[in-house]
């Protein structure tokens, strides 16, 4: 069994940066691909791209990390689970998880599909800055 293929879809250029991004950080993704939106691409244009990816990657189990539910790209691949039995679609794309596809040895697209949309929400939060003791204000 090998990983799933990994392609990241968006409006504009967030799959794109959000790639270079996962790169930057844990180095060359052979097997990753990338579909942006634009303006022009509309949904015919958007399936295509997305179409001559699959093509490509055969019968060869692939996860779309999308950006936004209900959205055009996250839309897109969802049509195309009909076609490509072994695709899964995982809406709300963030670093954490792009960065998680990248090194995660899960192996199995369902389970990585899982394991993602929970690194996904975990990434999600907000930061407080924690109060400090009078004790600890004075350590460097």
């Amino acid at each position: 069994m090998m990983k799933p293929k990994l392609i990241l879809m968006s409006h504009g250029r967030m799959a794109e940066e959000t790639l270079a991004s996962t790169q930057m950080i844990v180095g060359e993704l052979a097997d990753a691909a990338i579909v942006s939106m634009t303006a022009e691409d509309g949904l015919s244009g958007t399936q295509a791209k997305l179409a001559a990816i699959l093509k490509e990657a055969g019968n060869v189990p692939t996860l779309v990390l999308a950006d936004l539910k209900g959205g055009t790209p996250c839309n897109v691949a969802m049509m195309a689970m009909g076609t490509y039995p072994q695709l899964r679609v995982v809406a709300g794309l963030n670093l954490a998880m792009a960065i998680e596809a990248a090194v995660s040895p899960v192996e199995n697209v369902d389970e990585l599909a899982t394991y993602l949309t929970q690194i996904g929400q975990s990434a999600v939060t907000t930061i407080d800055l924690p109060e400090l003791t009078d004790e600890e204000e004075f350590e460097e």
